[in-house]
């Protein structure tokens, strides 16, 4: 129930004393219509304060806002607990029941899992697809032994068994063929010299 005016007085006024702060994103609205989330403030928070970490306090339907929150950022999530959501009171209906909120942990640690690192790199688990659908240099004609390799002699396509991976392709315009190489079967480094 604050605009961001307030909450730069709550960071300025607690981080005084200590750094002990969480600052969540809360829409105080029972339940939370999904798109009155706003859940790009906790960027805005993030950018603001990043002396302190965020995190979001949620009243909507359902876990899938809540775990989105993760992915935004989110370090703590505060949901409420209910054993039946026909009870009397205005937080009930969107409170968690047992099975939900565990199912909601599970969903944000495989979030989190997921989530891995900034870099991009060609991954482990991948080699047995690479291996499989990998993409390798192929003749696109009959290429007799003696002949140049260039663009309009070559394409790309998963063949197997595998040839020169498409990335090394510069390395291989402009060699010369060893051995005579069939329409459509790969080239491999034995091949060129």
């Amino acid at each position: 129930m604050l605009d961001m005016d307030g909450v730069r007085m709550i960071h300025q006024t607690v981080t005084q004393f200590h750094n002990k702060l969480v600052l969540l994103h809360c829409v105080s609205a029972y339940p939370t219509p999904a798109a009155a989330v706003n859940l790009r403030v906790l960027q805005l928070y993030q950018q603001q304060f990043p002396d302190v970490p965020v995190g979001y306090s949620g009243h909507e339907l359902g876990t899938a806002v809540s775990v989105a929150a993760v992915a935004l950022g989110a370090k703590v999530i505060e949901r409420h607990l209910t054993l039946n959501k026909e009870w009397k009171g205005s937080d009930h209906v969107c409170s968690l029941e047992p099975d939900e909120f565990a199912q909601m942990v599970r969903d944000i640690r495989q979030i989190e899992q997921a989530l891995g690192s900034p870099i991009k790199k060609f991954l482990p688990c991948e080699v047995p697809c690479q291996d499989k659908l990998g993409k390798s240099v192929v003749a696109a004609e009959n290429l007799l032994k003696g002949s140049k390799i260039t663009e309009e002699n070559i394409k790309i396509k998963v063949s197997q068994p595998a040839g020169i991976r498409c990335k090394y392709l510069d390395s291989v315009i402009g060699k010369t063929l060893v051995t005579d190489v069939r329409k459509d079967e790969p080239i491999n480094f034995f091949n060129v010299s």
